[in-house]
C-alpha cells in the first residue's frame, strides 16, 4: 500500500459543480462532499483512492449525479442492515459469556399455575428455598444445569428449567397429594367413613376413609389417575383428577330406601320396587324393606306385588319412600279370537265385567298367528303369521273406559306357522326326517332354540308398551301329546336340560315384559304341582314361580285322571276338592307364594261320556276353593267364550 502527501485542502474538479448546484462550499460541506485534512499532512490509502477519491483517474461515469448519489446511499443502508443484527448477536453472546447476573427460577403448581413458596431447590451441592413468590435465584453458570425440586404434596422433579421469557425460567410441579371433603348435597353435612382411592390402568390404589368432617388425603397419586369414591347409598363415582390437588364433592343420594307394608301394617315380602320404566328394580326383604340403587335421578318409584294394586310415589330429597299396598283380586273371563272378531261378543264380556265381580279379560293376541299388526321383525318376516283382527289401541281404550284389567295371552312354543317356515327352529321327526307333529297334526318349535326366546320376549315387550296390564305366556313348555318316541329335540333331552330351557325362556320374557312396564304371568300344567317333577315338559313350580308375577295353574278337574288326588272317584266330580288339593300341593313345593297363584278354572263341560256337566254350582265351588286358599284371583276358561254368569257375584 502506498501513501501520498496531500495539501491541507483537497478539492477535485467535481466539487465546483457541487458548489454551483448547492450554493457554494458550505452546502457541499453539509452534504459531506468537501474533505479537509488536519494540519498534518494527510495520508490517503492508494487502495482506497479509486473508490473514495473520485479524481481524474476515476472511471468515466455518464450517469446523473442523483443516480450516483442514490446508489451510494443504498449501498450504505445495506451495510447497516447487516451490521446491526450482527452487533446484537455479538452483544447477546458477550452477555451470556461474561455476565455474572443471577438467573431467576419460578416454581409453580402445574395444575393451577400458582407460585409455590418454600420449595426446596437443589443445584449441584447448593440447596435453595423458594421465596414467598415461589422464586429462587441461581448463578448464571448453572443456567443449563440439572435442577432437583422437592415439595411436600408434589411429585419430585429433576430437570433443566424451561425458558418462558426474557431470561425467566419456570419449573412446574405436579401435585401428588389430593385433599378434599365430601358432603351430602341436600343437607351439607359431612360424609364420614366413605372409601376414597385413586384408579390407574394398573388398578386401584390404597383406599382411605373420610374423617368425621368428611375430609380425606390421598398421597402418591400417579399422573393421569382417576379418583374413585365408593359412598354406599350415594353410589360409586369415578372421574379424572386432571392433576387437581383439591377435590371437594357434594354427593347426591343414589339409593332409595323404605318399607312396603299392607293395610294391616304387615310387611310385604318379595314386592317389586322399580323405576316406572322397570329399568332399575329390587325386591323387598322379609321385613318389607328395600334398597333401590342407581336411583339418584328418579322422581318416582313404583311398588308392585302379587295380590296388591300397584302404587306409585314421588321421591323426596331424603330418598326415603315407604308405601302401603291395597289388596287386589283379579277375576277374569277369556276372549278368544272369535270373540274379538265380533264386537257384539266382546261387548257381552264387557257387560259381564260391568255387572259382576269380574274385573279383567284375557285377550288372545297370539295362537298359531298374531291377531294384531305387530312390528316385531321375526314374526313379520313369516308369511301369514300376522293376521290383524283387532286394533290394540282401540281395544285397550274401551277396556280402560270400563276399568277392566287387560291380560294379553300369547302361545309360545306351539307355533305351527313358525315351525313350517323355519324348520331349523322346529322339533324334527327322526323317522321321516321332516317336522314332528302332535296328535292334532300341528308342528311345534323347539324350546331349546334361544332365537325363539328372544322373538317372543320382543312380542311381550311390545304388548306391555301398547298398554296391556299383564302379559301371559301359554304353552311355555315342550309338547306332551303325540308320539314323542320319534321327536328329535337335540342331543340332550334330559329333565335338567328341559327345565333349564323353559326357565331360560321365562326369564327372558319376564325381563322384557317388566321393561315394558307390565306384569308377567305363566300358564302351567297342574300336574307338576302334584308330582313335583317336570313331567317331561320342562315345567316345575320350583324353577318358574320365582320368575313370574303370577302362576296360572290350569286346574280343570275333567283333565285329571282318577287317582291324581285323594278323592272317591274321578276329580271331575270333585271340583272344589281338586282345586284346593292342587293349590295346597303348590304351596308345599314353593312356600309363601299363595298370592302368586291365580288359577284357570273350568267353566265348560268335558264332551265325553261319563263326565258330569259343569254349571254355575261347579264353577262357584272352584271359585270359593280358590279364594279360601288365599290366591290373588282366578280366571274362567271357556273356549267358546260363554260363561256361567249365575256363578258370579254381582258387582259391589
Amino acid at each position: 500500500m502506498f501513501s501520498a502527501d496531500l495539501p491541507d485542502t483537497v478539492e477535485w474538479p467535481w466539487m465546483a459543480a457541487v458548489d454551483r448546484s448547492h450554493n457554494g462550499t458550505e452546502a457541499a460541506r453539509r452534504q459531506g462532499l468537501l474533505v479537509r485534512s488536519s494540519s498534518a499532512p494527510a495520508r490517503v490509502s492508494a487502495l482506497a483512492r479509486p473508490s473514495v477519491l473520485l479524481g481524474p483517474y476515476a472511471p468515466r461515469d455518464d450517469r446523473s449525479f442523483a443516480t450516483r448519489r442514490w446508489a451510494s446511499l443504498t449501498w450504505r443502508l445495506s451495510l447497516l442492515l447487516f451490521l446491526i443484527p450482527l452487533a446484537l448477536v455479538g452483544a447477546t453472546l458477550a452477555y451470556q459469556l461474561f455476565t455474572d447476573d443471577p438467573l431467576l427460577i419460578q416454581i409453580t403448581d402445574s395444575a393451577t399455575g400458582d407460585p409455590l413458596p418454600g420449595v426446596e431447590v437443589t443445584v449441584g451441592e447448593k440447596r435453595l428455598v423458594a421465596d414467598a413468590q415461589g422464586q429462587v435465584e441461581i448463578d448464571a453458570d448453572d443456567a443449563t444445569a440439572l435442577i432437583s425440586v422437592q415439595h411436600p404434596g408434589y411429585a419430585p422433579l429433576a430437570q433443566a428449567p424451561a425458558a418462558v421469557g426474557d431470561g425467566d425460567r419456570v419449573i412446574a410441579l405436579r401435585p401428588s397429594t389430593v385433599t378434599g371433603r365430601l358432603t351430602d348435597a341436600a343437607s351439607g353435612n359431612p360424609l364420614a367413613g366413605v372409601a376414597v382411592s385413586f384408579m390407574t390402568e394398573a388398578g386401584p390404589g390404597p383406599a382411605v376413609a373420610t374423617g368425621a368432617d368428611g375430609s380425606f388425603v390421598l398421597t402418591d397419586v400417579p399422573e393421569n389417575a382417576r379418583i374413585r369414591i365408593d359412598a354406599s347409598d350415594y353410589g360409586v363415582i369415578e372421574e379424572p383428577l386432571n392433576h387437581r390437588p383439591r377435590y371437594d364433592k357434594a354427593l347426591t343420594l343414589s339409593v332409595i330406601k323404605g318399607i312396603i307394608t299392607d293395610l294391616n301394617g304387615a310387611p310385604v315380602a318379595g314386592a317389586l320396587v322399580s323405576s316406572l320404566d322397570g329399568a332399575r328394580s329390587t325386591v323387598t326383604a322379609a321385613d318389607g324393606s328395600y334398597r333401590l340403587t342407581g336411583a339418584d335421578d328418579l322422581a318416582e318409584v313404583r311398588a308392585r306385588s302379587p295380590g296388591y294394586l300397584d302404587q306409585t310415589a314421588s321421591v323426596p330429597d331424603t330418598k326415603q319412600v315407604s308405601m302401603t299396598l291395597e289388596p287386589e283380586m283379579i277375576k277374569a273371563v277369556y276372549a278368544n279370537v272369535g270373540t274379538l272378531a265380533e264386537p257384539g261378543r266382546l261387548q257381552a264380556l264387557i257387560e259381564i265385567a260391568d255387572t259382576t265381580e269380574v274385573n279383567a279379560i284375557v285377550i288372545d293376541v297370539k295362537q298359531d298367528t298374531i291377531y294384531y299388526d305387530t312390528q316385531v321383525p321375526f314374526f313379520r318376516d313369516l308369511e301369514g303369521m300376522v293376521t290383524p283382527i283387532f286394533d290394540p289401541a282401540e281395544l285397550l281404550a274401551t277396556l280402560d273406559e270400563h276399568n277392566i284389567y287387560s291380560i294379553a295371552r300369547m302361545v309360545v312354543f306351539k307355533d305351527p306357522v313358525v315351525a313350517e317356515q323355519r324348520p331349523d327352529l322346529a322339533v324334527r321327526d327322526e323317522v321321516t326326517d321332516g317336522l314332528w307333529r302332535d296328535m292334532n297334526d300341528a308342528a311345534w318349535v323347539n324350546a331349546f332354540n334361544e332365537e325363539l326366546w328372544t322373538s317372543n320376549a320382543e312380542l311381550g315387550f311390545e304388548l306391555a308398551q301398547l298398554g296391556f296390564d299383564e302379559v301371559q305366556y301359554d304353552y311355555i313348555r315342550f309338547p306332551s301329546d303325540g308320539d314323542l318316541r320319534t321327536a328329535d329335540f337335540g342331543s340332550d333331552y334330559s329333565e335338567g336340560a328341559r327345565r333349564a330351557a323353559i326357565a331360560g325362556a321365562v326369564k327372558v320374557g319376564q325381563e322384557a315384559v317388566h321393561a315394558g312396564g307390565a306384569r308377567f304371568a305363566i300358564d302351567l300344567f297342574p300336574i307338576i304341582a302334584i308330582y313335583g317333577d317336570d313331567q317331561g315338559i320342562g315345567q316345575t313350580l320350583q324353577d318358574l314361580t320365582p320368575l313370574a308375577d303370577y302362576v296360572n295353574l290350569m286346574i280343570y278337574p275333567s283333565h285329571y285322571t282318577e287317582g291324581n288326588i285323594p278323592v272317591d272317584g274321578h276329580p271331575n266330580d270333585f271340583p272344589a276338592e281338586t282345586v284346593a288339593y292342587t293349590l295346597e300341593k303348590a304351596d308345599e313345593l314353593v312356600p309363601g307364594t299363595r298370592l302368586k297363584m291365580r288359577p284357570w278354572l273350568q267353566d265348560f263341560t268335558y264332551p265325553f261320556e261319563g263326565f258330569s256337566e259343569y254349571g254355575p254350582g261347579e264353577v262357584r265351588a272352584q271359585i270359593d276353593a280358590t279364594e279360601e286358599y288365599g290366591a290373588s284371583g282366578w280366571m274362567l276358561w271357556n273356549a267358546a267364550g260363554q260363561f256361567a254368569v249365575e256363578a258370579l257375584a254381582p258387582d259391589s
